[in-house]
């Protein structure tokens, strides 16, 4: 009976032990199998962030090259466009008669006399009673009626508007290119100095003015014409 109990001890000590090993062992393997996971997951989490960084960086970088290629598509396309349009406008200007290598230039026969009158004196030497001495008159006096009505023979920029004491009021513009046009002998002046007078503009009308020498007892337009620092003949 002893042996048998004793037999039966210990077939269940045995049992015990090998079932607390069995129950160590597999906790030990899921534990194990645990951690693996989490690594492989935490490895696989690395690897996809890598992936995706490395990708940011490549389209990145294919947004920048793209955006230097559009650019300079665009650069293109705008030289291209400006290239048609200034051919378009130089098409319409040389139909309109103004392209600028045929842009006509000033000449004397671009500013004949404003008035048909009779001239009185030209351009020279003139003995002043007055003043006892030679003056030299650089235009040319034109007896005409009093309160006629003065035009432009060019247009141009009034640089002068006033009285002058040899001239009495005159008028004077730079019609560029070097020219310049003085009416004197004037009254009732319409423009001032700053404005931009048209061909044929009104710019007073005649008056008396006393004058340095020469006729001045009638009314008369004193027209004088300049191209650089040479008086241009009548």
């Amino acid at each position: 009976m002893k042996r048998g109990k004793v037999s039966t001890s210990w077939f269940l000590a045995w049992s015990f032990f090998i079932l607390m090993g069995s129950l160590i062992i597999y906790i030990g393997y899921r534990v194990t199998l645990t951690e693996s996971s989490q690594n492989r997951a935490q490895i696989a989490n690395e690897a996809t962030q890598t992936v995706l960084v490395g990708s940011e960086r490549a389209v990145g970088d294919t947004r920048i090259d793209g955006s230097k290629i559009i650019s300079q598509l665009q650069m293109k396309d705008n030289s291209i466009s400006i290239k048609k349009d200034q051919v378009i406008r130089d098409g319409i200007m040389i139909v309109l008669g103004k392209d600028n290598s045929m842009e006509k230039h000033h000449e004397l026969k671009d500013f004949p006399c404003p008035v048909s009158g009779n001239p009185l004196r030209k351009s020279g030497n003139y003995y002043s009673v007055s003043l006892g001495s030679y003056l030299f008159h650089a235009g040319t006096d034109y007896a005409v009626a009093e309160g006629a009505v003065i035009r432009a023979s060019q247009g141009g920029k009034v640089t002068f508007s006033g009285l002058d004491l040899m001239l009495g009021q005159k008028v004077t513009l730079d019609c560029g290119e070097g020219w310049t046009v003085t009416y004197g002998g004037l009254d009732n002046l319409r423009v001032k100095v700053g404005d931009t007078i048209e061909t044929q503009e009104a710019l007073a009308q005649v008056g008396i003015y006393p004058g340095a020498e020469g006729v001045s007892d009638q009314p008369q337009l004193h027209y004088e014409l300049w191209h650089g620092n040479e008086i241009q003949g009548i």
